[in-house]
């Protein structure tokens, strides 16, 4: 499991292409229970204080459902349907869609009467609870054993068997005592900014918003005002370094509140920095940026539940839940176990019936690229609601338009480590119905249809790569991959929420739907950036990779960069053209 995208600091003589989608379960901060949730007090029978704590265990329960909530989230970012964008308020979802009243009363007292069990907290919707117990606890009660993440062999109790339908076990670590803290080749064109930004050669954000058509957008006011986006982030980092960056290009200084979940160890604080630059580069505006982070360690499955856990606890953000989520790391779907994908989904359904749009990352380890030996589509991007982000390389012209865009990818000129961006059919997930257009059809996929990614791409090449500042990483420095293209297009979406908001119209909830709907009518060109050149395939001299269903471009629809590159003000002139009731 590698990270999708990697930061290179100019400090450094040469990039760091390091692997870093390895990750640690942490011990939540708990937010206070309602009145409905009493204080959980530690196991009377737990012992006597030692001065090492017991090691413990995050374990995330699913809850049996109500209704079919992914019927309703499907039609709701169905732009065909009569309940197209009719979403519902949090608390409206729990009322149709969470356990029933007996069945979370059954859960919570059983995990509050066990020794053992430190704290409990549901979800704000009633459908999941998260518990941190000591180890030997959760092998008593689900069967977690010490094997490798994502745990196998996973169970429930008797008493729970009926209320509860799918279990996921973090790793086991040690709980820290409290802490303070701290505040959490030229592409040619021309690039605007200060001499330390300039120097390095590298793609600054007057280029990227004439490039991607986004320079109307500002000339119509629009910034990102109003709009929150959470981040899937892996550690908190020193804040006033955004002001120097923001300084430098003449933008507003990013607002950003990090929900630190303090557990074991922390890695990639520049993953933080590029998350927030990134958006700020084209969303300079945005109300607040909640980088939730989750320190990575050994595992992605079970933290990538705790995230979501976060991400839809708006009492974790200050009251109020985001309107975008961009998540720039993923890892393939056998990385999960069958009970922590179904839970995943769950979780991105929930955030699609609410309004909350997802972008994830496609990888940067080529076409169907896994840490593992294995070969396969990234989670959460291959969930049918999110919007799987490839990437690109740009050359811009003088006037900083596109010179040309076509496939990133660096493994015909460094085979043995090489990157690129990620990509392929699920082997999990069945092609929705909204996934068809141009491109898409029997030599793009033989067999049984599955849902393909990306959906769409943008910039992601680390030559030369997005201009970012590390305070803690050295200064100025490069930014790329996959996580610069799904903050950069989560960024252009934010500036269409906030045209639709300001317009009196609803949120936007899951995008490709919308955007499959977008390429099948006339409009394909108006609206994207067709990549026709180049291949995401590790071994791109290869007969397989030089066609569509090995990681080729083409016409249309790809499995590298998917529809291409968004076109903002278009996508948004298209987006106020669709009709409400």
């Amino acid at each position: 499991m590698c990270d999708s995208g990697l930061v290179e600091v100019t400090s450094s003589s040469r990039f760091r292409l390091a692997c870093l989608l390895l990750v640690s379960i942490l011990l939540l901060t708990l937010p206070e229970p309602s009145s409905a949730d009493p204080p959980i007090r530690a196991s009377a029978g737990a012992g006597k204080a030692s001065t090492k704590p017991a090691m413990r265990r995050v374990v995330i329960l699913g809850l049996r459902r109500r209704g079919k909530p992914a019927r309703f989230a499907g039609q709701v970012s169905n732009p065909a349907s009569s309940r197209y964008r009719r979403f519902l308020s949090q608390a409206q979802f729990r009322s149709r869609f969470s356990a029933t009243a007996a069945d979370r009363r059954r859960v919570m007292r059983f995990l509050r009467s066990r020794r053992g069990v430190f704290k409990v907290r549901m979800n704000p919707s009633g459908t999941v609870v998260m518990t941190v117990m000591s180890q030997r606890a959760a092998k008593s009660f689900f069967c977690a054993g010490n094997g490798p993440l994502p745990v196998k062999g996973l169970c429930r109790p008797n008493r729970l068997r009926q209320a509860v339908w799918q279990v996921s076990a973090g790793e086991v670590f040690q709980p820290q005592g409290k802490k303070s803290g701290r505040e959490p080749a030229a592409a040619g064109g021309t690039p605007e900014g200060c001499q330390a930004a300039l120097k390095g050669k590298t793609i600054t954000p007057n280029q990227l918003a004439t490039a991607y058509g986004v320079d109307p957008l500002h000339a119509r006011r629009l910034d990102g005002s109003g709009i929150r986006v959470a981040t899937l982030s892996s550690q908190s980092v020193e804040t006033t370094g955004f002001a120097t960056w923001a300084r430098c290009f003449g933008l507003r200084t990013p607002n950003v509140k990090q929900v630190a979940m303090p557990g074991v160890g922390a890695t990639a604080p520049e993953e933080t920095v590029l998350d927030v630059e990134a958006l700020a580069t084209l969303a300079p505006g945005l109300d607040r940026i909640s980088p939730i982070f989750v320190p990575l360690d050994q595992s992605f499955s079970n933290s990538f539940l705790l995230f979501m856990f976060g991400a839809l606890d708006p009492s974790r953000q200050g009251g109020k839940l985001p309107h975008l989520l961009s998540i720039s790391d993923g890892v393939c779907e056998d990385r999960f176990s069958k009970a922590e994908l179904n839970l995943g989904n769950r979780l991105l359904t929930e955030a699609a019936a609410i309004g909350i749009t997802t972008l994830a990352a496609s990888g940067d380890l080529g076409f169907q690229g896994c840490f593992t030996s294995a070969r396969g589509a990234l989670f959460p991007g291959s969930s049918r609601f999110t919007t799987s982000v490839g990437g690109t390389d740009l050359k811009f012209t003088a006037g900083n338009s596109i010179a040309s865009e076509v496939v990133w990818s660096t493994f015909a000129t460094q085979s043995s480590q090489g990157v690129g961006t990620g990509g392929g059919p699920s082997t999990t997930w069945a092609r929705p119905g909204f996934q068809h257009g141009p491109g898409i059809g029997p030599a793009l996929q033989s067999g049984k249809a599955t849902r393909l990614s990306p959906d769409i791409a943008a910039m992601a090449s680390f030559v030369p790569g997005l201009s970012v500042f590390d305070k803690e990483g050295g200064g100025w420095g490069i930014g790329g991959g996959t996580s610069a293209a799904t903050p950069l297009s989560a960024a252009m979406v934010a500036l269409v929420l906030q045209q639709e908001f300001e317009a009196g119209r609803p949120a936007l909830g899951s995008l490709p739907p919308l955007l499959y709907r977008l390429a099948g009518g006339p409009g394909y060109d108006t609206v994207f950036n067709d990549i026709t050149a180049g291949t995401s395939s590790t071994n791109p001299k290869s007969a397989a990779g030089r066609k569509p269903s090995g990681g080729a471009a083409q016409p249309g629809y790809d499995m590298a960069t998917g529809l291409g590159s968004l076109k903002a003000a278009a996508f948004a002139d298209a987006v106020a053209g669709q009709l409400f009731d």
